[in-house]
C-alpha cells in the first residue's frame, strides 16, 4: 500500500532532493527506488549545504511536489534553523523529512516544531524510508480540502470555508488540522468560547502536535487568561523545551501575574539555551573556517578545529562525530598520526559503535607503523559498520595492506581481490596481489 503511495507521488510528478553527504543513507535510497521500479531522474543529491535552498527552488520548475530529505546539522550548519522558512514560501509543495542519528527526544521534538514533516533516526531501512515517505505525503483527499478551505478563510468567505471542513470532518472525524480551522473562523467572529474548544479537540487528537497549543496560547493571550496561557505554554515547554523563545514567553506570563521567583528562574533558563545554542555557533564558525585555510595554514587550520573541539566539550552528540572525523584526517595529513588517535579516540568515548572512527583510527595506527593495533581497529570497524567495505575501493586495500603487515596473508588476498572487483585498474591492489603471489 505504501509503496504504491510512493509510486503515484512520482507518477504525478513528484521528485525527492536529499541534502546529505551520507554515502550510506544515499546509496540505501537508490536501492530503494530500483526495489519499487522507479526511475532514478526523480531523485538528485545535493552535498553542498550552502546549496540546497537553490536546487530546491531549481527542482519545483520541474516537479509539482518535493519530499526533501536533510540532514538536521551538515557541515556545521543547522539546516533545521532553514525549516520554518521553507515552509512558510513554499507551503505544502515541499514536505521535509529531517535525517539525523540524534535519539534525544527533546531534540526530536524541537525538529518537528521548527517545521519538519517527519524525522528519520539513521541507520534506516528501505522499508521503513517507503513507511517515512508514505505517511509523510498523505495521498488522500483530505490535504486538497484543507487548501481550498484555507483559500477560503484567507478570502474571508467563511461559509464555504466551513462547508468544505464539515466535509473533511465526515471523512476523518478526529482531524486536527480541520478543528484548527473552525478554530480560526470562530475567533475571526469574536466566538472565543467556540474557538476555545475547537482548539482543545485538536490538541485532544493529536498530543504531540503542538499547534493547537499554540492557538490556545494566542487565544489566551488575546481573551487576557494568563493562567490559562500559563498552562499551556508550561505543557509545550514540557513537549519541546529547547525553544529559548517559548521560555521568554512563560518568563513575561510570570511577571504578568506578579510571580519574580519564577519569571527569573525561566529568563535564565532562555539565556541557557541561546548560549548553548550561541556555543554551537561559534564552534561551527570555527569548524567552517578551519577548513577553508587548512591548506594555506595547516597549523592555524588545526588550532582553530582543536578550539572548537574544546569549546564542545561535555556537549557532544552523535551528530558532532564529523568534528573529530575531521581534525583526525587533518593531523594524519601533518603527519601527526598519535594526535589523530587522540581525537579519534575521544569521539569513541562519545559514539563507540562508530564503525567509521574505528577504521580512521586504524588507519592512523598504520600511518605509525603500529601494525597490529591497526588491524584491532579494523576488526572492531567491520564488526560495527560492515558497510564500510562497500562505499569505496580504498576502504578494502587498506585492510588488505593491514591485514598483509600483519601475516595474515589469506586476509589480504581476499580484500585485494575485492578490491579489484570493485576497481579493476587499481594499482596498489594488483601490486600487493604480486606480493603475495611471491611469498
Amino acid at each position: 500500500m505504501l509503496d504504491q503511495a510512493v509510486r503515484s507521488f512520482v507518477d504525478n510528478y513528484g521528485g525527492f532532493l536529499i541534502v546529505s553527504s551520507d554515502s550510506t543513507f544515499i546509496r540505501t535510497f537508490r536501492a530503494l527506488l530500483k526495489t519499487l521500479g522507479v526511475s532514478p531522474d526523480c531523485m538528485y543529491c545535493e552535498m553542498n549545504v550552502a546549496e540546497y535552498l537553490q536546487q530546491l527552488r531549481r527542482m519545483l520548475k520541474s516537479f509539482k511536489r518535493l519530499v526533501l530529505f536533510v540532514e538536521a546539522s551538515m557541515d556545521g550548519k543547522k539546516t533545521v534553523d532553514d525549516f520554518q522558512r521553507i515552509k512558510d514560501v513554499l507551503g505544502d509543495r515541499v514536505v521535509i523529512i529531517c535525517l539525523s542519528s540524534e535519539m534525544d527526544r527533546d531534540v526530536l521534538s524541537l525538529f518537528h516544531e521548527l517545521g519538519a514533516d517527519n524525522i528519520i533516526v539513521k541507520p534506516v531501512s528501505i522499508n521503513s524510508i517507503v513507511e517515512k515517505i508514505g505517511y509523510t505525503i498523505k495521498p488522500n483527499d483530505i490535504r486538497s480540502l484543507v487548501d481550498k478551505a484555507k483559500d477560503a478563510i484567507s478570502q474571508g468567505d467563511y461559509d464555504t470555508a466551513k462547508n468544505i471542513l464539515d466535509r473533511i470532518l465526515e471523512i476523518k472525524s478526529d482531524s486536527s488540522i480541520a478543528q484548527i480551522l473552525l478554530g480560526d473562523i470562530y475567533r475571526c467572529h469574536k466566538k472565543f468560547q467556540e474557538a476555545e474548544q475547537c482548539y482543545k479537540k485538536a490538541s485532544s487528537a493529536a498530543r504531540m502536535y503542538l499547534e493547537p497549543m499554540n492557538k490556545l496560547v494566542s487565544l489566551y493571550e488575546e481573551t487576557g487568561n494568563h493562567e490559562a496561557k500559563l498552562w499551556y505554554l508550561e505543557k509545550m515547554d514540557k513537549l519541546s523545551p529547547l525553544n529559548h523563545k517559548r521560555k521568554i514567553d512563560i518568563g513575561d506570563t510570570y511577571t504578568q501575574l506578579g510571580d519574580a521567583e519564577h519569571s527569573v528562574q525561566y529568563y535564565k533558563d532562555a539565556v541557557r539555551v541561546v548560549r548553548k545554542h550561541a556555543n554551537d555557533q561559534v564552534v561551527d564558525s570555527l569548524m567552517q573556517v578551519a577548513k577553508k585555510i587548512m591548506d594555506l595554514h595547516p597549523e592555524q587550520g588545526l588550532t582553530f578545529m582543536s578550539e572548537a573541539i574544546e569549546m564542545k566539550t561535555g556537549q557532544f552528540t552523535q551528530n558532532d562525530m564529523w568534528m573529530f572525523n575531521e581534525i583526525g584526517i587533518n593531523f594524519r595529513k601533518q603527519g601527526q598520526w598519535e594526535g589523530a588517535i587522540d581525537y579519534y579516540s575521544r569521539g569513541l568515548d562519545v559514539d563507540p559503535e562508530n564503525g567509521g572512527l574505528y577504521f580512521n583510527r586504524a588507519m592512523a595506527y598504520f600511518q605509525g607503523k603500529k601494525y597490529f593495533k591497526a588491524k584491532e581497529n579494523v576488526d572492531e570497524a567491520l564488526k560495527r559498520s560492515p558497510e564500510l567495505l562497500e562505499n569505496d575501493a580504498v576502504v578494502p586495500y587498506n585492510i588488505a595492506r593491514i591485514c598483509y603487515y600483519t601475516e595474515k596473508y589469506a586476509d589480504a588476498r581476499s580484500y585485494a581481490v575485492m578490491t579489484l572487483a570493485m576497481n579493476p585498474d587499481h594499482k596498489g591492489a594488483a601490486d600487493l596481489l604480486k606480493r603475495l603471489d611471491a611469498l
